[in-house]
Formats: structure tokens, sequence, C-alpha cells
């Protein structure tokens, strides 16, 4: 397993209720992200003993995931085939505001979140758009 641990968000009203479990296995992973229903769980971080980490956010057939190496550059798992039309997702107890190619499915999000759980890698078969951080100098 390349991270070492993972954490669940848990909205009760304006209080997170989550915690962070060490991780073991793919299935409980997968499990933490099957559970989330765009109400009260939200959002599934994956974590290492660094920075590089992937998060996981939404519910109910709309995911946003990134991952970053570094928290300086990020890459965001997209649906090329949706729009950018504006679609609106409970993510980390907030609703955003998300480009719908933005909105990923459920069987995407799981083999990103695999691949990057068990290797610590970015899953070839999805789609990827990079952003960065730009500081002001």
């Amino acid at each position: 397993m390349f991270i070492t641990k993972f954490s669940v968000e848990d909205w009760m009203g304006n209080q997170n209720k989550g915690c962070v479990e060490q991780a073991h296995s793919w299935q409980e992973i997968e499990s933490a992200i099957r559970e989330l229903d765009g109400h009260h769980k939200t959002l599934v971080t994956l974590e290492t003993d660094s920075e590089t980490h992937m998060a996981v956010g939404g519910g109910l057939g709309k995911y946003i995931v990134y991952l970053t190496f570094d928290n300086e550059s990020f890459h965001y798992l997209v649906d090329p085939s949706k729009s950018d039309m504006n679609e609106f997702v409970i993510v980390g107890g907030q609703e955003g505001v998300y480009p719908a190619k933005s909105c990923v499915d459920l069987d995407a999000t799981l083999k990103a979140a695999k691949a990057f759980a068990e290797l610590g890698t970015m899953e070839e078969s999805v789609n990827w758009e990079k952003d960065e951080i730009l500081e002001r100098v």
C-alpha cells in the first residue's frame, strides 16, 4: 500500500464527525469512497507521510477527484465528453460549483483511487488535467 492513512469526513450540521484511519487494504478505501453520499459524507482523502495526497469528494454519481505529489501542482480527473457548464457538488461539507467535465463517475473514481492508493501512480486509463498554484511575485 502506497498511502499510509485515509480520512473520511462525516458532516453533522457544521461539525465534521469524521475520522482518520490507517490504510491496510484497498477494500476499506473503496468502501469509504462508495459511502460518499453528497450530503454528510462528502470527502475521502488518501494520504502519505508527505504532501502527496489524493482527494475524492462528492457522491451519488458525481465525484470531484484530484491528486498532488507536492501540494503545488494538481492533477484533476476529468470526463472530456462533458461540457464546461456548471454543476453543484458538495465536497468537504460545502456546496461548490464545478465544471461538468470535472464531475466524474464512480468507475473512473475507483480506478484512479486504487492506482494511487496501492502504487502511488496516476491511473493511465482515465483522463487527467493539470493545474498549478500561481504565486504572486
